[in-house]
């Protein structure tokens, strides 16, 4: 009686929570210039690249980790470094970012690594996240990465399960000019970091609420760590201005919002959509930077009564 209770409670798991489980794919581009020894960062960014990749938890992640600096004589060429991350992959891609190497000779051209990810890197079915790494000034005197590719990652990815992070490993690296491009692109962020292991925080996504039934709205990171890391909304926006977030605090691993009725003198509709806008008030202090990568939650409001399932386990 057991076993079949057990059965019939998985069977009875609707298909979408399955279907939430998705992958994750992490592409990181390494700028190999000769800049990174002189700046005196070369071994300390591999090493921070390396704890990144040990610190990806989920084994089926993909991990393609990029090396780029091209000699100007010749056509710009990349060679990935790919991966599982499990024990070996992991062990195989630490091993590669040892064996790199950087040339005096080489030049940095931010353009060939964007162009790339545009072209090759992107996963359907995978949640694609992009780090370059660069201590250094664009050398391309065509300026393609801000004139052309970078104004598009917003139309591109805006509404997509794709990421981007321009990650500035010193001063040398900021480009004012680069960083107003970025901050105006959806799901692509500037980061002026020499460790690239940022704390990414990925929140359960369009979530229902029902009036009669709770008080409360339970907001679970499926990803990334909120300890140490208070919360604050943005922006609230509901259709027909029915509701609003009286109280919001983090608990471990989640958000906890009191989602109230505006007004309990007017008749609510069965169904409306709230969004929230969220942001982190400060960095972690122990996590390191961190990044809310779906800032923006759907909430379904209800206000009718429903039937509920009860399943007891003898």
């Amino acid at each position: 009686m057991k076993r079949f209770a057990i059965v019939l409670a998985i069977l009875l798991i609707p298909f979408w929570v399955f279907a939430q489980i998705i992958k994750e794919r992490r592409v990181y581009y390494l700028d190999c210039s000769y800049s990174m020894v002189s700046n005196k960062l070369w071994d300390l960014v591999r090493d921070n690249l390396k704890k990144a990749v040990d610190n990806v938890s989920d084994e089926t992640t993909e991990l393609i980790v990029i090396p780029f600096a091209f000699d100007d004589q010749t056509a710009p060429r990349l060679s990935p470094i790919c991966a599982e991350a499990n024990v070996a992959g992991k062990n195989m891609i630490k091993y590669r970012i040892d064996e790199l190497a950087t040339n005096k000779k080489t030049k940095t051209y931010h353009y060939v690594p964007i162009e790339d990810f545009y072209n090759n890197r992107v996963a359907d079915d995978r949640i694609t996240y992009m780090f370059l790494m660069t201590d250094g000034q664009d050398e391309d005197s065509q300026r393609r990465m801000v004139k052309k590719l970078l104004p598009r990652w917003g139309n591109k990815y805006g509404n997509k399960n794709v990421f981007g992070f321009y990650v500035m490993l010193c001063n040398d690296a900021k480009n004012q000019e680069i960083e107003q491009v970025v901050e105006q692109q959806e799901h692509l962020w500037k980061v002026e970091t020499a460790d690239v292991n940022i704390n990414l925080v990925r929140l359960r996504d369009n979530l229902i609420f029902n009036k009669r039934n709770e008080q409360e709205l339970v907001i679970k990171a499926e990803q990334g760590n909120l300890l140490n890391c208070p919360i604050e909304i943005l922006e609230i926006s509901c259709d027909g201005d029915y509701y609003m977030v009286d109280k919001l605090r983090v608990d471990k691993d989640k958000i906890i919002c009191k989602i109230l009725p505006k007004n309990d003198s007017v008749k609510l509709p069965e169904e409306t959509i709230m969004t929230l806008k969220l942001k982190p008030i400060s960095p972690s202090q122990i996590n390191g930077f961190t990044c809310l990568v779906n800032d923006k939650i759907t909430i379904k409001c209800k206000d009718k009564k429903e039937r509920t399932l009860k399943m007891r386990f003898e």
